[in-house]
């Protein structure tokens, strides 16, 4: 029964599935996608109050550096290369192989900023700058802004580093 859906989502695939197995060993029946119903609903509305707790204190500090220093072209060996530059508006970036992966960076707290993508379909992302020492761009870290974003924008697993130049 499973292996005939095409879905990605746990409840439409689990419940069903724990269903019969229920029944085929003999358990009481127990309404499994109600129970996966309630769970994701409780999991949504956790994540929601966890981004909106997060959104509305920021520490109103930062950026270290004037907006220009972060600009360059970053690398990490998986992904390939991104773009940072500076528009009117302020900070964008670009991940360079990935259309429409690209939007503004508006700053979060320190040196974070929130990466909000032309595709509205990408979930945003926390962009944070390490700096070394001399307060020069040493790296990029990055992490999905909801809890719940899919395992597939597996930003955490990204290390960007600045690609070396002349005048650095």
């Amino acid at each position: 029964f499973a292996t005939t859906m095409n879905a990605e989502e746990g409840a439409d695939r689990r419940g069903p599935t724990n269903e019969l197995l229920d029944h085929y060993v003999g358990r009481p029946f127990a309404d499994w996608p109600a129970r996966y119903k309630t769970l994701l609903t409780t999991m949504l509305t956790n994540a929601k109050a966890a981004v909106e707790k997060k959104a509305a204190g920021p520490a109103k500090i930062g950026p270290s550096l004037s907006l220009d220093r972060y600009v360059g072209s970053y690398v990490d060996p998986w992904y390939g290369r991104i773009t940072v530059a500076q528009a009117k508006s302020g900070l964008t970036i670009d991940f360079n192989e990935t259309p429409r992966m690209s939007g503004p960076l508006e700053h979060f707290q320190y040196d974070s900023f929130i990466a909000r993508y032309d595709d509205k379909g990408i979930e945003p992302a926390y962009v944070t700058f390490g700096l070394d020492a001399e307060g020069r761009v040493e790296r990029i870290s990055m992490k999905p802004v909801s809890p719940t974003a899919d395992f597939s924008f597996d930003y955490q697993d990204l290390d960007f580093r600045p690609v070396a130049s002349a005048g650095r």
